[in-house]
């Protein structure tokens, strides 16, 4: 999350939150500032004296947009009707990074539980500008192997792109199926010309 000046437009300062930020809303007094965690799967407060994250808040699968309303529960802690996430709580998380380089923007997967298959969600990063590439499965660590081709998806003009796909991908990518356990990579080109293989999977979380 950045912060810029009314007048000038200056950056002020960046402000490290999570994976994905996605929509931003101020509190009434304006002390505050709450923004979603699409891939972090969480909420998180922003203390605006001094531009710093104060509080982090599990949401459930791919917080997005927020709205806050002073004052809405006049009386108790507002948790009445709320209930635990349950499944919408389980989710892991997987790392890319460039084949052979240090990931100063890596690549973050997230794989929401829906029971027996998972909604993926990339945030790819670190892409060559306005290029054609694939999401896939490959048979090895390093990215050799065959590919099993997930999402096609064209980067942005930052590099950049969301990708998604659904499948039984958490079991193959950390070794919980009885099938041969795969990795996810992104490659140049198109499914069915797929190029080199530009990122690789480099670390996974545990599912929470």
């Amino acid at each position: 999350v950045q912060v810029y000046r009314r007048d000038d437009f200056s950056l002020v300062a960046t402000i490290p939150v999570g994976a994905l930020p996605h929509g931003i809303w101020p509190s009434g007094d304006g002390k505050r500032i709450y923004t979603g965690l699409e891939n972090g799967d969480a909420m998180v407060a922003i203390d605006t004296l001094t531009n710093t994250v104060i509080a982090k808040v599990p949401t459930g699968q791919a917080s997005q947009g927020i709205a806050y309303v002073p004052n809405a529960v006049p009386d108790g802690d507002g948790r009445q009707n709320l209930q635990p996430l349950g499944l919408a709580g389980q989710v892991a998380h997987v790392t890319l990074a460039p084949v052979g380089a240090a990931a100063s923007t890596p690549t973050s997967v997230s794989l929401f539980d829906q029971g027996l298959v998972q909604i993926l969600q990339a945030a790819a990063t670190g892409l060559v500008p306005e290029t054609p590439y694939v999401l896939a499965l490959a048979e090895h660590p390093n990215g050799t192997g065959a590919l099993q081709p997930l999402a096609a998806f064209t980067t942005n003009p930052a590099g950049a792109a969301i990708v998604d796909a659904t499948g039984p991908i958490r079991q193959l990518v950390r070794g919980d199926a009885t099938a041969p356990r795969r990795y996810l990579v992104i490659a140049e080109g198109t499914p069915d010309n797929a190029g080199p293989v530009v990122q690789v999977q480099i670390a996974d979380a545990p599912t929470r």
